[in-house]
């Protein structure tokens, strides 16, 4: 039997009480994987390489205003994202909606509050299972990677990218140096994308979400071949 997984949880703020042990600790008890960030530049580099089912997202950040993260989030991915507004005020919760966020909740909000926030967004968000199909296929526009038996393993930017590109040539090889440009320009950034963390962790994902392994070989030398056609023999 496959352990449950842990929803993945980026907390934005730089309220020491939501990004304290105590907090995350009960989100952690409630099943989500909690990482704390301080700033949107904390946030945007943890993107590169991980998905976050959801993102909560303070208004008051010290390097972005929130409400510009979560409408680069939302161009971005379906994550689901949470903002924390001002104080009560009810025209920063109807900017948070009109930007992309799921839910609005005003601050100052404790771990309890935030843990049922999730809880409920999780709930809404969760595709539910789809019938068996013959083979491999993407959903959502391509944010989701449907297995064989009908559960799915949501898609970061970065892999959305590389398994789009990978299954536009089924049966020719794409080699880790046009990956690595393709990265590079759906990033945006500078900087060079760990094409091989990438993988590995697309790789464990899809196992624990659905519980068969991607249909991916990589053929030393060559590069990538993505089979979507191929049966999924069952995750070890």
């Amino acid at each position: 039997m496959r352990e449950a997984v842990k929803r993945q949880v980026a907390i934005v703020t730089a309220d020491a009480g939501l990004r304290g042990k105590p907090a995350l600790a009960q989100l952690h008890e409630s099943g989500f994987a909690a990482v704390a960030m301080g700033s949107a530049a904390d946030l945007y580099r943890a993107w590169v390489g991980q998905l976050f089912d959801a993102v909560v997202v303070d208004v008051a950040l010290p390097d972005e205003h929130g409400l510009t993260v979560v409408r680069h989030l939302r161009h971005l991915s379906r994550t689901g994202i949470v903002l924390l507004t001002g104080f009560g005020a009810k025209e920063g919760a109807l900017e948070g909606l009109h930007a992309g966020a799921d839910m609005c909740l005003p601050k100052p909000v404790d771990a309890a509050l935030l843990t049922a926030a999730l809880t409920r967004l999780a709930e809404r968000l969760d595709p539910e299972p789809q019938p068996l199909a013959r083979s491999w296929h993407f959903g959502a526009d391509d944010w989701q990677l449907w297995a064989p038996n009908g559960r799915v393993a949501p898609l970061s930017f970065a892999e959305r990218q590389v398994l789009r590109h990978l299954a536009a040539s089924p049966e020719v090889p794409v080699s880790r140096e046009q990956l690595l440009r393709l990265l590079e320009t759906a990033e945006q950034e500078p900087r060079t994308a760990r094409l091989d963390l990438l993988v590995h962790r697309l790789r464990r994902k899809v196992e624990q979400r659905t519980g068969f392994e991607l249909p991916l070989t990589y053929m030393r030398g060559i590069g990538y071949l993505l089979d979507l056609e191929k049966a999924a023999p069952r995750a070890r």
